[in-house]
């Protein structure tokens, strides 16, 4: 483990993740450099630049390489810094480039479902980037099996898996065979409950982006034993947050920009395949802000407003 840039355990935790604000088909840097100070002054333990929830594989690699100088300047010697992008032919120079200015490690998001095609991959960025961890999204349309993941694990950088699925069977299967030492991230909250039972140990929470207090709440919650009351906190919000979100396709980041809007942050606009949302579905995100600041304000009356 001596030959980390960065110690995999210090990945764990919540990770933030600037949405890319575009201005006129660009992205505002300046915008960008803002809600990335918001996320770290928020308590974020990581900060994820160019994500899927933030765009990413609709950034040019010009928009990319900018985005990522931005996000890594503003935030080193703070925090973590993963730099995101997609595994594909390009993986290895971006990695190289991203290590240019400081990463801490990556979050390679696979671009198909053939496991030798992202093993390969995974191999190709070790070899370019050495010794930075890698973290592999698991999601659609990559499927993973148990042996899949104990082959890719021979992979020295190999540092963690970021689940997409929400599948608690295949989280359990998949995380048996990866064992205690990678970072096991969950991308979405109504899953938080049952992936931290079965040992997830990072949270890419969308809350981050609008209420990072909510995330860092219910964590903390489950981190000191209290299930019932982090049960609570993620009924009053996450959950029908992530049905809203997950109710039509193309609206997932758009659900998230509203909700900053309806936080008074200024989230930009977004870039096509993001749908816009209808007016009913805007008055629902705005009601769902305005319960989960009535539950933060509850909470810090005493835990016990909750009860």
């Amino acid at each position: 483990m001596g030959a980390w840039t960065v110690e995999p355990a210090r990945l764990r935790g919540i990770w933030g993740f600037p949405l890319t604000p575009f201005r006129g088909g660009a992205v505002d840097m300046a915008l960008l450099a803002e809600l990335t100070e918001r996320q770290i002054e928020g308590g974020v333990d990581v900060i994820c630049a160019c994500g899927a929830i933030a765009q990413g594989e609709a950034l040019t690699p010009a928009e990319r390489r900018e985005c990522l100088r931005t996000i890594a300047t503003l935030t080193a010697g703070r925090l973590p810094v993963v730099a995101a992008f997609p595994g594909d032919e390009d993986a290895p120079h971006l990695a190289e480039e991203a290590m240019g200015v400081g990463v801490s490690a990556f979050l390679v998001m696979p671009v198909d479902g053939v496991v030798h095609a992202i093993e390969d991959c995974l191999a190709a960025i070790g070899s370019a980037a050495p010794g930075i961890p890698l973290v592999l999204y698991h999601r659609p349309p990559l499927h993973l099996e148990p042996d899949d993941v104990r082959r890719l694990c021979g992979n020295i950088q190999l540092a963690g898996l970021k689940d997409g699925h929400r599948d608690v069977r295949l989280f359990r299967r998949v995380h048996a065979a990866g064992g205690e030492h990678l970072i096991w991230l969950s991308a979405w909250e109504d899953v938080a409950l049952p992936f931290w039972s079965l040992g997830c140990n990072a949270f890419a929470p969308a809350s981050v982006a609008y209420a990072p207090a909510y995330s860092r709440a219910w964590l903390a919650r489950l981190e000191a034993g209290d299930v019932a009351g982090a049960a609570r906190l993620l009924e009053c919000h996450a959950y029908p947050m992530v049905d809203l979100r997950l109710s039509r396709p193309g609206i997932e980041i758009s659900a998230v920009k509203a909700a900053m809007a309806a936080s008074g942050i200024p989230a930009g606009q977004s870039r096509p395949p993001a749908a816009r949302l209808t007016s009913a579905e805007v008055d629902r995100v705005e009601q769902l802000v305005t319960q989960l600041r009535h539950a933060l304000q509850e909470l810090v009356v005493g835990p016990e407003a909750l009860a």
